[in-house]
């Protein structure tokens, strides 16, 4: 009985990682952009106060708490990990570049929130650019998922 057990959460961890094999050269991005994203969430549970620490994060601060950004940005980091997960492992659910597309979009309000406040703290003379330049970045690279993701289910409602 345990090696039929064995033998079949063998195949089930080799059914995942071929699904995730296949797919990641075309969705290396999305990979990528999860180790920002887990990393921000980690980073805002090492430093509860870290928006005390630089005046940039000053506006970010006024709109919600580090506990609440960095809820958030874990959610959007666990979402993006069971598409990608779920993409090309599961051939019945079709809905994976759904989850992508809103995993892309939620990346993209989150980190343009980030650039946004420090754009303003940089405009406002209480920060540098170079924070402006690194979330603008982010934003770009999901709005680059957004478009692959969105072109997914464009090809999935037109049966291609």
């Amino acid at each position: 009985m345990r090696s039929v057990v064995a033998l079949g959460a063998a195949m089930i961890v080799f059914r995942v990682y071929r699904g995730i094999a296949d797919h990641f050269p075309i969705r290396f991005t999305e990979w990528v952009m999860m180790l920002p994203t887990f990393g921000m969430a980690a980073a805002f549970k090492a430093s509860p106060d870290m928006f005390a620490v630089s005046p940039s994060f000053d506006l970010l601060g006024r709109w919600a708490e580090e506990a609440t950004w960095g809820l958030i940005v874990l959610a959007c980091g666990v979402v993006r990990l069971a598409a990608l997960t779920i993409n090309g492992t599961f051939k019945g659910f079709r809905f994976s570049p759904h989850l992508r597309f809103g995993a892309s979009l939620a990346g993209i309000v989150f980190w343009s929130q980030f650039t946004l406040g420090f754009l303003i703290a940089w405009l406002t003379g209480q920060g540098a650019p170079s924070a402006v330049v690194a979330y603008g970045t982010f934003c770009a690279m999901e709005l680059a998922n957004l478009v692959r993701s969105g072109s997914d289910i464009g090809k999935d409602i037109r049966g291609g």
